[in-house]
């Protein structure tokens, strides 16, 4: 496993992040080994987002793993994190990740890589597509995704006492429609992974911590089940 640290920030990667490199489509290694350079730096700044907004509410240690097919953001959770800051918090992966490769991409329309090599022009596509896409993508209301934790944030600022199986409600008409959708466009595969998210998802309980002890986890682990920060990786499935 690899450590070091983003700012005040421990990181770890898992050797598992790897398998992120079979997701892209393409025949040379080369190509690949941009994939992964690009995809790892678009989910550390996407994890880093949510790391350093928990920060800024005064969460204390806040730690980043990359693991498989994405990461996970954990921090203590208080009392302090109300929800409007947990809305917020959930918020700044994709913000920043929109952010960043929507400047990329608007580079690339500026013309600033059409001299570049092939490789460069695969990094590129590559990094708006896992910052800008999947920023964007992960703001659907479905738990445990940004989205599904935005609404459930939001929901329990406005309609505390049912916002919990309210934002599970959604969650599923939205995940079964998403599934649906990608069946009819011939990806059964996309369709699976959606409905074993949203199950996943179905699992965990958000709100406010009963204890001061418990602990807080970004929207991209499936099982959002407060846990104990450990030096073994998450086990839960990171998208």
């Amino acid at each position: 496993m690899l450590k070091f640290s983003l700012g005040d920030v421990p990181v770890r990667v898992h050797f598992s992040f790897l398998l992120i490199a079979f997701i892209f489509p393409a025949d040379r290694l080369v190509d690949r080994g941009a994939w992964v350079l690009v995809a790892f730096l678009a989910i550390l700044l996407h994890e880093a987002g949510h790391a350093f907004s928990a920060r800024h509410y005064g969460a204390e240690p806040v730690t980043i793993t990359l693991f498989a097919l994405g990461g996970v953001t954990v921090y203590p959770a208080t009392k302090d994190l109300t929800a409007p800051r947990r809305l917020v918090i959930s918020a700044m992966g994709s913000i920043v990740g929109i952010v960043t490769g929507g400047i990329v991409l608007l580079m690339a329309r500026a013309g600033v890589f059409d001299n570049a090599s092939a490789v460069v022009e695969v990094a590129v596509t590559g990094f708006v597509w896992a910052s800008l896409g999947w920023g964007l993508l992960n703001w659907i209301p479905i738990r445990p995704l940004d989205g599904g934790a935005m609404l459930t944030s939001f929901l329990e600022i406005v309609w505390p006492s049912r916002a919990l199986i309210a934002a599970k409600v959604v969650s599923v008409i939205f995940g079964v429609g998403a599934a649906y959708l990608l069946w009819q466009f011939d990806s059964p595969f996309g369709a699976v992974f959606v409905l074993f998210i949203m199950m996943m998802g179905l699992g965990g309980r958000d709100g406010a911590p009963d204890d001061e002890d418990e602990a807080a986890i970004s929207p991209e682990v499936v099982d959002p089940e407060p846990r104990r920060v450990s030096d073994d990786p998450p086990p839960e499935f990171p998208i």
